[in-house]
C-alpha cells in the first residue's frame, strides 16, 4: 500500500521540506552478537520501549543540508533522536547507547519499517508538493503522525502535524490477527503450510 502526501508551500531557493511519518509506538528486543571462541553468538539483549513502530523520513535535499544539527535534536529528526526508555530489567551502559541505536536502526531497517528517502518530496507548480509513502505489509496498524517541516537557513520556521488512521482489511487483515492473537499456531501454521507447499511442488514436478 501507498500513502500519497501533498501539500502547498511557498519556497525560497535554499529552503527544504522534511516530512516524518510515524507509527504507534511499540517495545523491540535489541540483540548484542560478540565473538566468542571464534563463533559469533549473543550475549547481550534490551528491550526499548516506546520506539515507533514504521519511522520513515523523505525530504527535498539531504537532512545535513536542510536542517542544523540542534534543530535536529529539537525536532527529533533522524534516527539518533528518537527519544526511548528501557524495559524493567533490561541494562544498558552509558558508553553502549550508541552502539544500541545503531542496532535497533539495522533491525528496522531490515525489516522495512525505518527508511529515508532523499529527494522524493517532488515540488510541482505553485508551489504545490507531493509524496509517496511505502506502506509495508508487515505494519502496526494504528494511528500515525505525520509531520512536515519547513526549514530556511538551517532553523525550522513552520511544521505541521496530522494524525492518520491505518487499518488492515482482507486477508492481510485475517493473517495479521491470527499471528498476534494466536502466535504459537501461527508459527505450526506456518510450518505446515510451508511443508505443505513443498509437497505439493514436488508432485506437480513429477508429473
Amino acid at each position: 500500500a501507498e500513502l500519497l502526501l501533498f501539500g502547498a508551500l511557498k519556497l525560497q531557493d535554499d529552503d527544504g521540506i522534511a516530512i516524518v511519518v510515524s507509527g504507534p509506538p511499540k517495545s523491540v528486543a535489541v540483540r548484542r552478537k560478540d565473538k566468542v571462541a571464534g563463533i559469533w553468538i549473543n550475549t547481550e539483549s534490551a528491550t526499548l520501549v516506546g520506539i515507533p513502530s514504521f519511522y520513515h523520513i523523505l525530504s527535498t535535499h539531504p537532512i545535513d543540508d536542510i536542517a542544523l544539527p540542534l534543530e535536529r535534536q529539537k525536532t527529533r529528526l533522524g534516527y539518533n533522536y528518537i527519544p526511548f526508555k528501557l524495559q524493567s530489567g533490561s541494562r544498558i551502559d552509558e558508553g553502549d547507547d550508541k552502539e544500541w541505536r545503531e542496532a535497533l536502526h539495522r533491525n528496522m531497517e531490515a525489516n522495512g519499517l525505518w527508511g529515508k528517502d532523499v529527494g522524493d518530496v517532488r515540488m510541482l507548480e505553485n508551489a504545490l508538493f507531493r509524496t509517496n509513502v511505502v506502506l509495508p505489509a508487515n505494519i502496526h496498524p494504528g494511528q500515525y503522525e505525520v509531520r512536515i517541516l519547513h526549514f530556511r537557513d538551517g532553523m525550522m520556521i513552520n511544521e505541521e502535524i496530522s494524525m492518520i488512521d491505518v487499518v488492515k482489511s482482507g486477508l492481510s487483515s485475517g493473517i495479521y490477527n491470527v499471528a498476534h492473537s494466536y502466535a504459537p499456531f501461527y508459527g505450526i501454521f506456518a510450518i505446515v503450510f510451508a511443508v505443505g507447499a513443498g509437497w505439493l511442488a514436488a508432485v506437480a514436478f513429477r508429473r
